[in-house]
């Protein structure tokens, strides 16, 4: 970004881009932690579900690990794209950004239910995205940047 771009993106907007690229690096680093974790992940499991046997607490460990990276991929997509296309001004991208991130919160809320392993990031994750919403929607030099 030239420094006439940076000059034109409202303070809000530049702010909710770097919360997105925070949040796009928890997307990156929740699989990492799931996969070297994976014998908490099958404790959490066996204690869950005491009538699976070994290998299908093993099976749906590496499901899990293996569905998180997969789902955590596509946030992080997500967060990356937003990120970069927001200081084009476009409206479609503060909708995109604001699905994206509210759908997000709401995806949250089932990661808490499933494991507590992420109870202590979850909080401030969702709190990061709905300030990347309300920073797109409320400042008025925001606003007026994408209509």
């Amino acid at each position: 970004m030239t420094t006439v771009e940076r000059a034109s993106v409202p303070g809000a907007v530049r702010l909710s881009r770097a919360l997105l690229i925070a949040v796009a690096v928890s997307h990156l680093v929740i699989p990492l932690v799931m996969w070297a974790y994976k014998n908490t992940l099958r404790e959490q499991i066996a204690a869950g579900y005491p009538s699976f046997t070994e290998s299908e607490v093993v099976r749906s460990a590496e499901v899990a690990v293996q569905s998180g990276a997969v789902f955590h991929g596509i946030l992080l997509v997500l967060c990356v794209v937003p990120a970069w296309k927001l200081a084009t001004g476009r409206p479609w991208t503060r909708r995109l950004t604001t699905a994206t991130q509210l759908l997000s919160v709401v995806f949250g809320v089932f990661s808490w239910s499933s494991s507590p392993m992420f109870h202590a990031v979850i909080p401030v994750v969702a709190i990061a995205q709905i300030a990347v919403v309300a920073l797109l929607w409320v400042p008025r030099q925001a606003r007026e940047f994408f209509s």
